[in-house]
């Protein structure tokens, strides 16, 4: 794809959720948004991060690229937080690892941060979410966290959990409003889509299958009321707003070794049928 910027001379950042792999395929330059229903917008692979137990150390890098027009670098700005596991996003100071800037080439040119680092607390849970988002005083990034359909935003959200044969699978996560006005939201929770299985099975080093289950959702943490995930949970939200809700799976067909089960877990605005976010349950065979 030829650049659409070559003559502006502004940068035009994005954190790539997908990398050139040769002249038929180009990378992302931040300008197909929102993202394709092929790409796993809750698995950014320009957000690196070290292996994560609560009350240690957590390191993450992030790359970024730059498809302005000029014939310098630019300095980007980079932030990263991390979230308790969510589907819609509610930031703040307490929850950042790091902020760095990083110099990046213009007319494609990608780069990576140094590393920032920081102790997350023991009273994290066992997964949580990496958000990162890139911004310049030229080529702003929006106040709302929108991994889906603002380049300057990505995710990496991923949780795994063990089936036991005949035991259902209880993950309680969050639902935020990232939004400044309330808002009605439909949060579902239904099998990841085949066309998704390839990024899966390379991020998990596992082979991901189909599979038969019931996937209710419901709020609170204990269940009861629920409904079925394919159908969705409506929920209406004010500003800044974070409620809690659980996702119940019945498998009724077996995983094997080596291989995962992958419930998908989205919020979108009911109104616009927009994607907010969303969460991979990964459901490893025991």
């Amino acid at each position: 794809m030829p650049n659409e910027h070559p003559n502006d001379s502004r940068p035009h950042f994005v954190i790539p959720y997908w990398i050139s792999t040769g002249p038929t395929v180009p990378g992302d330059d931040g300008d197909t948004r929102p993202l394709p229903s092929n790409v796993t917008w809750y698995l950014c692979p320009s957000i690196n991060a070290s292996a994560y137990r609560p009350g240690e150390r957590l390191e993450v890098s992030v790359t970024v690229g730059n498809h302005g027009g000029a014939n310098t670098p630019s300095i980007a700005q980079v932030t990263v937080w991390w979230a308790e596991p969510s589907t819609g996003f509610v930031v703040g100071p307490d929850k950042v690892i790091g902020y760095t800037t990083v110099p990046v080439d213009p007319r494609g040119g990608l780069a990576t941060t140094a590393v920032m680092s920081k102790t997350i607390p023991s009273t994290a849970p066992d997964h949580i979410c990496l958000l990162a988002r890139v911004s310049h005083q030229y080529d702003r990034a929006g106040i709302t966290v929108d991994p889906v359909n603002d380049r300057h935003w990505a995710q990496r959200n991923l949780a795994a959990v063990t089936a036991q044969p005949g035991v259902p699978l209880v993950f309680p996560f969050l639902i935020g409003n990232p939004l400044a006005e309330e808002d009605e939201f439909v949060v579902f929770a239904e099998p990841a889509s085949e066309e998704r299985f390839r990024a899966l099975g390379e991020a998990l080093a596992a082979e991901p299958v189909m599979f038969e289950a019931r996937v209710l959702l419901s709020e609170g943490d204990e269940g009861g009321g629920e409904v079925d995930g394919r159908e969705g949970l409506s929920v209406r939200l004010e500003p800044g707003e974070q409620r809690r809700v659980t996702v119940n799976v019945e498998l009724f067909s077996e995983v094997g070794p080596g291989q995962v089960a992958v419930v998908e877990v989205s919020q979108r605005r009911e109104r616009l049928e927009e994607t907010v976010g969303g969460i991979a349950l990964v459901i490893t065979g025991g």
